[in-house]
């Protein structure tokens, strides 16, 4: 079938799709001509980059790899890398699978040559071997029919080719492929003309179908090669399918908190360019029409704009809206504010650890929107410095921004759908700034040259303080405003506050920022973190260590005490406070402990905990790679709260508990009977009750299915019901391979779920009770003052009317209950010895 009845539109120097009908309309008459003629549509778009202004995003049609070193200048689209298979994947139009025919073409010329290697073409039919139907996933794993021009002189299509004429001139020249259907598959015809008007054709015979994405790649044969230009990609063919929802951008992706009736709000751009626009609008709809709330300029830096709104109305859902223009056209990205879950349960979905190993966990996401959480919390490593399969880039500051962001944006690609219509708390961990492991000691710098000879293993921040920033406003700029809004002495921007939502407070940490190094306990070379051999307690804890930090120990002395609308209390942060796992990386390596945990220092530890626990506050965190339900000891066995540990979205450093399998002793195992829990000792002297452990098989690395390994590596989420009227908590750990159309116990793994009671998150042995409190109102807020060194002992909101207080040393104490004006004080209590012994208030 010829093409030449096909058309281009061109306008704005951007592409709007056709549709032709090669028969004339009357053949429309006959039933089986007009199925013919459906079948027959064709579509054809023009992209021309030559009209476009100076940026690195190309468009919201492609998604470039890597990201940063493709941009529009120049009057052209350029491309810098010299990577092997550098792709821009064109997203909205796809070639399906019905039979049909389709020609590519682009006007190209070399950019920078080396004079010995090089390509450029097109890739076509680029699919993911694991997931065939997402677009996502083919443009970082996907595989398809590769062909162009070679600096070697060639032309070439798979594996067959032919020379290209003697003197060929690839200042500029024609690429063009044209296919058409035939009984064993497609005709393929590229040929190439350069400004001399030299010219190349090969044909080739490709078997089978041809349906996926379609690319302009370089470097489709070798590493550090040449560069190349486009001044324009076209597609047309019956066999083109056009999709707009593929599109990415230009606001990427939105996310939101709301707390105490305040609203903040990110939206994440793509790299625009000075001459974009450089303002966005957020409207809200109202009475059935869209009124503009504000519009705020991008940050340059890192693309994003931040609203902020008082005074907002949470009782009722409100939709949004974000209005950008680009290109000549109004863009618009829709969500939803939610009505805050007052009055039944809270859903809460964990999720940690993204390796790209399993990207865009399709599964997960699909499962995490069936269990429709009402809010969602990323707990750190929303990236790995390796994800999307390209170089880090940590110098100059700039490049390793853009890097940094590139790497970001797959991220908000996977979860921007479900982000956009609930709250999301995202905190980074130590792999968002690049570095494999973190100990912040408050922020301080580590040089590139003291870091390479160390390699993560000691303290210090390696990334300049803009560029963590830039982390820090992309992650948490939309967090509620931080506690200490003051920056440390090296620039970096603190983020740990408070947010409180559906009548529970959570407490947002960094559990890394502020930590020593471990060359504070261990000096020597090497994996000084790794402890290969059994230490005392007292070899891993001083004096002069930090844990959180001064001031996040401040924060939460007051946040425990603090009950403003709140029944519940929850932290949370990247890591849990000890060390489960025993077995370590792809070897499985046995360690009697990691400094990679928050297992120590010791004493530092445990004094979060004690505060923790006067408000019976759980704690939710990720980090480990395998999920676990702990429950803390400090002065005596299980004494502490309850920490739920989700599992990796997709994990890539395997972890395993299995304390069993080398012999440490155990207590209290549970009902259940599984292996691996009970109460062990860790390396760092923390007595640790696992109630559930949820372990990776051992033939994972066997497994060729992106997904399947995955789920052997034990990736998937947790779901945390807080029941505010009960005063329970409920945690799952949900597979990343879970059917969540059926019930089954093979969606989650062994020994989940769990419920435990809000007071489970004090474990201590009461010496004795006060008088039984008999309030004339139901909820109170109560609090227990030891009179004698004035430290708070419990401040809790009760659940009814009745509360029988209990301490844990003899003494006498002052009773505050209720709040504001109706606060009342009854000082000198005492422990009891009359169980009938009661105090009205």
């Amino acid at each position: 079938m010829s093409l030449k009845r096909r058309k281009f539109i061109q306008k704005a120097g951007w592409a709007i799709p056709i549709m032709a009908h090669p028969f004339p309309n009357i053949l429309g008459q006959n039933e089986l001509l007009e199925e013919s003629s459906k079948r027959e549509i064709s579509i054809s778009a023009e992209f021309n980059f030559e009209r476009l202004n100076d940026r690195i995003w190309i468009g919201k049609d492609f998604w470039s790899i890597p990201m940063e070193d493709w941009e529009i200048t120049n009057n052209r689209l350029q491309c810098k890398s010299t990577k092997k298979n550098t792709r821009l994947n064109l997203l909205t139009y796809l070639l399906k699978k019905d039979k049909g025919d389709f020609k590519i073409k682009s006007k190209l010329g070399l950019l920078g040559n080396d004079k010995t290697k090089g390509s450029v073409g097109f890739t076509v039919g680029i699919q993911d071997s694991t997931d065939r139907n997402s677009i996502k996933a083919a443009c970082y794993f996907g595989q398809g029919l590769a062909m162009g021009v070679s600096l070697e002189g060639k032309l070439f299509v798979g594996k067959e080719e032919v020379t290209l004429p003697r003197g060929f001139d690839y200042t500029e020249f024609e690429l063009q492929l044209e296919t058409a259907p035939n009984d064993n598959g497609y005709q393929c015809q590229l040929s190439v003309v350069d400004l001399k008007d030299q010219k190349a054709q090969l044909t080739y015979q490709h078997s089978g179908e041809l349906a996926g994405l379609v690319a302009l790649e370089q470097n489709m044969n070798e590493k550090g090669g040449s560069t190349f230009w486009s001044k324009y990609l076209s597609v047309e063919g019956n066999k083109v399918e056009y999709n707009p929802s593929n599109s990415f951008g230009p606001v990427l992706w939105a996310m939101y908190t709301l707390s105490k009736n305040t609203l903040k709000l990110t939206a994440q751009f793509p790299p625009v360019g000075e001459k974009d626009s450089q303002k966005v609008e957020l409207q809200f709809r109202r009475n059935n029409r869209w009124v503009k709330e504000k519009t705020l300029e991008i940050d340059t830096v890192s693309y994003t704009a931040i609203f902020q709104i008082t005074d907002w109305n949470s009782t009722e859902n409100t939709n949004y809206r974000l209005v950008y223009k680009i290109d000549g056209k109004k863009q618009f990205y829709e969500g939803t504010i939610r009505q805050e879950p007052i009055g039944k349960p809270l859903r809460f979905g964990g999720l940690t650890c993204q390796e790209w190993a399993g990207y865009p966990y399709r599964p997960l996401v699909e499962n995490l929107e069936k269990t429709d959480p009402d809010m969602l919390f990323f707990s750190g490593d929303q990236l790995y410095e390796g994800n999307g399969g390209y170089p880090i880039k940590r110098q100059p500051e700039d490049s390793a921004i853009l890097n940094y962001l590139g790497k970001w944006y797959m991220f908000g690609w996977a979860f921007g759908n479900i982000m956009r219509d609930r709250p999301t708390i995202c905190t980074p961990d130590d792999h968002d700034v690049y570095q494999g492991n973190l100990w912040g000691e408050g922020g301080q710098g580590i040089s590139f040259e003291k870091w390479k000879k160390v390699q993560d293993a000691h303290g210090g921040l390696v990334q300049t303080p803009n560029m963590v920033n830039v982390v820090y406003r992309t992650q948490c700029g939309h967090l509620p405003d931080p506690y200490d809004p003051k920056p440390l002495p090296s620039g970096i921007n603190n983020w740990y506050t408070q947010m409180v939502y559906g009548r529970v407070s959570f407490a947002i940490v960094s559990d890394r920022l502020f930590k020593s190094g471990p060359e504070m306990l261990r000096p020597g070379k090497g994996r000084i973190d790794h402890l290969t051999a059994p230490a005392t307690p007292e070899e891993l804890d001083a004096q002069n260590l930090d844990f959180i930090g001064n001031r996040q120990m401040e924060f939460l002395d007051k946040w425990i005490e603090d009950w403003e609308g709140t029944d519940m209390k929850v932290l949370l942060s990247q890591t849990l406070f000890s060390n489960v796992g025993t077995h370590h990386g792809p070897r499985k390596q046995f360690l009697f402990g990691d400094l990679d945990s928050g297992g120590w220092p010791k004493s530092k530890r445990d004094k979060v905990i004690r505060t923790l626990r006067k408000a019976s506050a759980f704690h939710i965190n990720g980090d480990q790679h395998l999920p676990f339900m702990v429950q803390y000891s400090v002065d005596g066995i299980r004494d502490g709260g309850w920490t739920f540990c989700t599992p990796a979205i997709s994990t890539g450093y395997p972890r395993w508990g299995q304390p069993d399998s080398v012999n440490i002793p155990f207590t209290d195992r549970p009902e259940h009977a599984l292996p691996n829990t009970g109460c062990y000792r860790d390396g760092f002297g923390n007595y640790n009750y696992i109630y559930a452990v949820g372990n990776p098989e051992d033939d994972f690395n066997e497994e060729k299915n992106r997904y399947l390994k995955a789920q052997k590596k034990a990736s998937g989420f947790g779901i945390v019901t807080f029941n505010t009227k009960a005063r329970t908590i409920t945690m799952e750990a949900i597979r990343f391979l879970a059917n969540l159309d059926i019930d089954s116990k093979e969606n989650t793994y062994p020994g989940w779920p769990l419920t435990i009671d809000q007071n489970d998150n004090d474990g201590r042995r009461p010496l004795g009770y006060l008088p039984k409190l008999q309030c004339k109102q139901a909820n109170q807020l109560i609090r227990i003052i030891n009179e004698e060194n004035n430290e708070t002992v419990k401040a809790m909101r009760i659940k009814g009317k009745e509360y029988v207080p209990a301490v844990f040393s003899l003494g006498k104490y002052t009773l505050i209950i209720g709040e504001g004006e109706d606060e009342k004080v009854i000082k000198s209590v005492q422990i009891s010895t009359d169980p009938k012994e009661t105090v009205i208030v």
